[in-house]
């Protein structure tokens, strides 16, 4: 898997309008003003921002090739998509994922929710699975903002033959329904009700229930927010429940499905151990948690049972960064999860800096080569929003720690940069992740020398401590065969 850049000659009308797109899907200005006084400029925003005060005028060409060709929002492993607000992030992803240039890049439909109504957005996110694939947008209660109705205009939906050639599909009470385009309304007079009337008509479209439901919080949207790029990717319908209560919304749109493979997603403080029990009744029941947000979307990005689960412990993977803070961002990720990105949303707590539980999975999987790099694969983060959400210095450490970096065979640790609390190198799995990539750092997979990856697994461990190998390949030492791909100790010398 590589990445190719091509750079093309654009005439000034072009790269003009180019820019001016960036510059409206971004949320930034010309003169590289912000809302928001504490929010750190790029190089180009300086660099405009000081020819600006000085008089200096650029010719306008150059100016456009300036901030195309050297996007400030991108570093070689990242990509940042949106401005100051989820409105931004969902307008931006939808642009980049449809780009419009043809009917084959158009949409089919778009999907308005509310940008206060996050349990709508979540919910929703199934409708970007085949085979509707609507990206969704979000509007300002019954009003559309200004990134969304210059989205909207830009993708012109086709229409979706599955839904009478809706081209809006209004989730929730009080959306908004433009009067230029055909709509097809969803409602429910609470978020159970809502999720359940989004099921529902995901079902009639696909032409049967699907098979796995999420069920998760209703009440606590940090501990939420993952479900919905998987419902994207996969198409599983995500209902929520109360803590202690299981909404009877919820209960019927469960027996709708037939005993269905239940994945409850969050602990017990977000979904209480009788919404277990009861949720038993109406099918077999999985719980996919941990006690914080950020470790809950590490063990879900993790988690894989037979057809459900993303099951990510290997390099080569595309990964959305969203800050927990931000709900609606669930909703922009939906379409990064697939279109050929597949991107399981992971979370941050913090702006300033990587949480250490993010930083330590990435590390996991972060790529390595043994001697072609070429024949190796590669990880890239696309981060929503600005740097109020994600710092330019935590966008500088989640580009250090997706790069493509040598493995080093002997002595253990790796050549990855260290994290703040992994002096020896890359982070090893949990014992209880075979698949991980150990200190070693992860292998090109299907290489048979020494910390070769196999096509399931990482690399040899580094860490001197079992369970920090990932899964070498076949004829590597301590690598399994597949597909188990459980590697075994590391060498010594690793991290203890």
């Amino acid at each position: 898997m590589g990445t190719v850049i091509v750079l093309r000659r654009m005439t000034k009308a072009l790269a003009t309008a180019l820019l001016m797109l960036l510059l409206a899907l971004s949320g930034c200005s010309l003169s590289g003003d912000s809302e928001d006084p504490d929010r750190r400029s790029s190089p180009v925003d300086q660099r405009e921002s000081s020819d600006s005060d000085s008089g200096d005028e650029k010719d306008e060409e150059d100016q456009a090739d300036t901030v195309v060709g050297v996007p400030p929002a991108a570093t070689k492993g990242t990509t940042r998509l949106g401005g100051e607000d989820a409105v931004a992030d969902a307008a931006a992803v939808a642009s980049v994922v449809f780009p419009a240039v043809s009917e084959a890049t158009r949409p089919s439909a778009v999907v308005l929710v509310d940008s206060e109504n996050w349990q709508a957005g979540v919910a929703a996110s199934v409708l970007m699975a085949r085979p509707l694939a609507a990206p969704l947008l979000l509007s300002d209660g019954d009003e559309l903002p200004e990134a969304t109705l210059q989205a909207l205009e830009r993708l012109d939906p086709k229409g979706a033959d599955e839904l009478e050639a809706a081209e809006v599909i209004a989730v929730g009470d009080g959306v908004p329904k433009p009067e230029d385009r055909e709509v097809e309304a969803i409602g429910g007079g609470d978020p159970y009700a809502l999720a359940a009337a989004v099921d529902q008509t995901y079902s009639a479209v696909r032409g049967e229930p699907s098979g796995n439901v999420i069920v998760t919080t209703g009440e606590r949207a940090a501990f939420a927010m993952p479900a919905a790029a998987w419902a994207a990717r996969n198409g599983d319908s995500v209902l929520f429940t109360k803590r202690d209560e299981l909404p009877e919304a919820t209960r019927k749109a469960l027996r709708e499905h037939d005993q269905p493979d239940i994945f409850i997603l969050g602990p017990e403080s977000a979904v209480g151990g009788g919404v277990e029990k009861e949720l038993r009744k109406l099918g077999t029941v999985e719980r996919v948690a941990a006690d914080e947000p950020v470790e809950n979307a590490v063990e879900f990005a993790r988690y894989q049972s037979e057809d459900f689960g993303w099951g990510i412990t290997a390099p080569g993977q595309n990964f959305t960064v969203a800050s927990a803070g931000r709900p609606l961002d669930a909703a922009a990720s939906a379409a990064l999860a697939t279109k050929g990105t597949f991107a399981p949303l992971l979370l941050t707590d913090s702006a300033g800096k990587l949480p250490p539980a993010l930083e330590g999975y990435l590390l996991d999987v972060q790529p390595g080569y043994d001697a072609n790099p070429n024949q190796s694969v590669f990880n890239r983060a696309y981060i929503l929003g600005d740097a109020s959400a994600v710092s330019l210095a935590a966008q500088g450490r989640l580009d250090e720690i997706t790069e493509l970096v040598p493995v080093q065979i002997e002595g253990g640790g790796g050549d990855r940069p260290p994290g703040p609390d992994d002096p020896g190198g890359g982070a090893g799995p949990r014992d209880d992740d075979p698949g991980g990539s150990g200190g070693g750092g992860s292998g090109s997979p299907g290489a048979d020398a020494p910390g070769g990856g196999g096509p399931a697994g990482g690399g040899a461990g580094g860490g001197g401590s079992p369970g920090g190998g990932g899964g070498g390949g076949p004829n590597a030492p301590g690598g399994a065969s597949p597909p188990s791909g459980g590697g075994g100790p590391g060498p010594p010398g690793g991290a203890p």
